[in-house]
């Protein structure tokens, strides 16, 4: 049974009580001590009359008492305290619960929270409740701090609770809120983030919108701890390992959670030149005809009424392996790099190239090659000999790396390994088309684009045939400096793909963030470390526990992933000087209106590109009126001067500017009558597939099945969302017209009558057909019969009744 103080949610009022408390002495007194820090670290703090332990558990922050009392449904020693203690003279009303961080006065019955906005505290009270909460946040140290040196205003130093055994979780989401550009773009550009997920491929998860709650919680917040249950709960459905109570792989959760929100948070692809001749507007790559005809209403089918519990079962790496590149969003304009891989056939010499996007570089650690010194590619000589000024050359290196030297093993050494050329022989030789045979082959990796913020896992867990372990080996990693041109493809000769040089001009990282991992594998506990923009500090997240940390504590940590960002002086320099007159007085200047998006990659990436409006403009030139109520959110206005300063070094892509000498954005007119057009469409293809849609089907007839996430794509087009394009089943179907392995009814496909079909397939296009007696991919297929054997080769032959 819960207590009564978790029921009730106590309304801040005006305490008088609060105020008796903070004229007396420090407000660590007794609660400083390293005994009793102690017992709250470790969860052995019970109370002083029973045995009754967190979370229901409160201490009285009078002075001289510091007692410890419970508080449940069936007791109160709360109340026995405050009756036998609490005197006009003595105050003993004001309590703090060690485990949430709340704290109540009992007399009021009223929460005091120091971090709300409301003005019910003084700023002394605030100052001593916050100084309060926050060194009870700090886990015991060897070395305590000082009160004047706790943090208690820095923004972003807020736990999170551990919901029983999601410390992968909440290490891998604290490094995630403080990667700056993450940070700024979940708070000040939200108004980019669909509130009708139409555009990810499955509408009915919202990731991105919980997942921005949770940022703004982190940095703009009233609690010192954030319970994350609507974010795991959406992540969950993406992803079944994620959804019991095990220990799980940090760096799988990253991976599913970047993949999930580069899926939902694409950037707005509103492009010049898009309406066409017969008066069709494309909007996000699909068409919408500004045509009434009776041709151009659709409807759908079946009503869904449990798309909150549908679920996919798809895993990450498959998602992460048909992401698409040419697709934009904060995720892969941050933390996507591309990655090349060379083949070269010793015997024919014939080279074989693949380019694959990375949204992380696992390094091995006990990774040892066979190097061939004799063969090498012909490009990497010159990159070779420009590492000198960085890490050393990439073989020298190694060299350190394989004990040659007696050199202890660095980050460096294990990205000379990754970069290092690899012999393929024995059971790992590469088939060559060329020599239609399995030869000798050697293998190198080289970095082609440095993404913005750089993920670098080091593979600590060893799988063998046998048994399974974890590598323990202290790996040295630069906290500031990391040069990663030794490790690039030299682009300096690329005449074709100037942009793409570009990307490799900057090279050098800082840490800012780290997740350790402590104890052994199958179990263990993982930690974050990130280093806070705002007060440049490392601080500790170990679930609810957040405790400054010093560089030299950080260095000395078994990294088990390493986030780092790119660094550039100069880039600091321009982000200075344009901001103070941004945010200076301009009121002499015309104000121009920037994307917030394209403010944001100004502001924390090395290479933003061309300014762009079509971020919020529509193809006729306006403000697109489905965006905007939100017009306001979703740009930045910049002096003339700044404006001309980004154009002259950035360029446009074409879109106009914007400004107006009152400042005023008013809409587009053409979007405003096509939104008009499109929800006459959406209403009349709403009556008509009513009309036909069925729950049952007539004898000899037959169920269409069709896919489950074009269906909810189609609803929400219906909602006010884009239409949803061709049917595509394929999602549940091979090439072949085979079903794939592992669908599920309601989850992959859903069925409709014959009529229905023949509407959407009338409208919408796409396919293929698939029929079945039963709402079931795995019947027969009544219209399939068997083809005569003719030789070595049988068919199966589709007849259309």
């Amino acid at each position: 049974m819960r207590s009564k103080t978790s029921e009730r949610t106590p309304v801040q009022v005006d305490c008088p009580h609060i105020h008796k408390i903070i004229k007396k002495d420090s407000p660590l007194a007794k609660i400083e001590s390293s005994s009793f820090k102690k017992q709250i670290t470790n969860s052995s703090l019970h109370c002083d009359i029973c045995e009754t332990r967190a979370p229901r558990l409160w201490i009285c922050l009078h002075n001289r008492c510091r007692a410890v009392v419970c508080y449940t449904s069936s007791k109160s020693h709360m109340r026995n305290h405050f009756d036998k203690e609490n005197r006009d003279d003595s105050c003993h009303s004001i309590f703090v619960n060690p485990h949430t961080l709340k704290i109540l006065c009992h007399a009021c019955s009223s929460e005091l929270n120091p971090f709300g906005d409301n003005n019910v505290l003084t700023s002394e009270a605030r100052t001593y409740l916050k100084t309060v909460i926050r060194y009870l946040q700090m886990k015991r140290n060897k070395s305590q701090i000082s009160i004047d040196q706790i943090p208690i205003d820095v923004p972003g130093l807020v736990g999170l609770k551990n919901l029983g055994n999601t410390c992968y979780a909440n290490a891998a989401l604290q490094c995630l809120s403080n990667t700056p550009a993450l940070a700024d773009f979940f708070n000040y550009c939200d108004a980019y983030i669909p509130q009708i997920p139409y555009i990810s491929k499955h509408p009915n998860y919202k990731l991105g919108e919980y997942f921005g709650q949770f940022v703004k919680a982190m940095w703009n917040g009233t609690s010192p701890i954030f319970v994350p249950v609507q974010l795991m709960n959406e992540i969950r459905k993406y992803n079944e390992v994620f959804r019991g109570h095990g220990q799980q792989d940090s760096m799988e959760f990253l991976r599913c959670v970047l993949d999930i929100l580069h899926e939902e948070l694409p950037y707005p692809q509103f492009m010049p030149g898009k309406v066409s001749k017969n008066g069709e507007c494309i909007y996000m790559n699909q068409t919408i005809s500004t045509s009434t005809s009776s041709n151009n209403s659709h409807n759908v089918c079946e009503t869904i009424s449990s798309t909150s519990s549908t679920t996919t079962k798809t895993s990450t790496t498959d998602r992460i392996q048909r992401r698409q590149s040419t697709r934009n969003s904060i995720i892969s304009q941050n933390f996507q790099g591309t990655l090349e891989s060379r083949i070269k056939c010793l015997h024919c010499k014939k080279e074989y190239l693949k380019e694959e996007n990375f949204y992380d570089l696992q390094i091995q650690i006990d990774k040892k090659f066979k190097l061939k010194s004799s063969e090498k590619f012909p490009e990497n000589s010159s990159s070779s000999s420009s590492s000198s000024s960085g890490s050393g050359s990439v073989m020298g290196s190694l060299a350190g790396w394989l004990g040659m030297n007696s050199r202890v093993v660095r980050l460096q050494d294990c990205l000379s390994s990754f970069c290092a050329i690899e012999n393929l022989t024995g059971e790992d030789k590469y088939r060559c088309d060329k020599c239609e045979s399995l030869n000798d082959c050697q293998k190198r990796l080289r970095i082609t684009r440095l993404p913005e913020t750089l993920c670098i896992q080091l593979k600590r867990f060893r799988y063998e045939s046998c048994f399974s372990s974890k590598i323990a080996t202290h790996v040295q990693f630069p906290m500031e400096d990391l040069d990663m041109r030794p490790y690039c493809k030299d682009l300096s000769n690329e005449k074709g793909n100037p942009e793409l040089a570009d990307t490799l001009n900057i090279t050098k990282y800082d840490l800012y963030g780290l997740i350790h991992h402590r104890g052994v594998l199958g179990g263990g506990h993982y930690i974050a470390y990130v280093k806070n923009p705002i007060d440049k500090n490392w601080y500790e997240y170990d679930d609810t526990f957040v405790t400054r940390k010093s560089e030299a504590d950080i260095s000395r940590l078994e990294a088990f992933v390493l986030f780092y960002h790119k660094r550039s002086s100069e880039k600091d320099r321009e982000r200075a000087e344009m901001s103070s007159k941004i945010n200076g007085d301009s009121t002499a200047e015309t104000c121009y209106f920037i994307s917030r998006l394209w403010f944001n990659r100004w502001q924390f990436m090395t290479a933003p590109g061309p300014i762009t409006n079509y971020d919020f403009i529509c193809p006729h030139g306006g403000v697109n009126t489905r965006r905007y109520p939100n017009i306001r959110n979703m740009v930045v206005k910049v002096p003339f001067s700044v404006y001309t300063t980004f154009v002259n070094k950035y360029g446009t892509d074409g879109s106009l500017p914007f400004h107006s000498a009152d400042n005023a954005i008013s809409g587009c007119t053409f979007c405003e009558q096509e939104e008009k057009i499109l929800e006459q469409r959406r209403r009349k293809e709403d009556e008509e597939i009513r009309k036909i849609d069925t729950n049952s089907i007539k004898r000899g007839e037959y169920w269409f099945l069709i896919s489950a996430p074009w269906l909810l794509s189609w609803h929400y087009f219906k909602s006010g969302g884009s239409p949803p394009g061709p049917i595509d089943n394929y999602h549940f179907l091979n090439e072949d017209g085979s079903p794939k392995v592992g669908m599920e009814r309601g989850i992959n496909y859903r069925g409709i009558n014959e009529r229905v079909w023949s509407y959407f397939e009338h409208v919408y296009g796409g396919g293929p057909v698939c029929v079945r007696n039963a709402i079931d991919l795995y019947a027969p297929n009544p219209l399939i019969s068997d083809y005569t054997k003719h030789g070595k080769s049988s068919k199966t032959k589709w007849i259309k009744k």
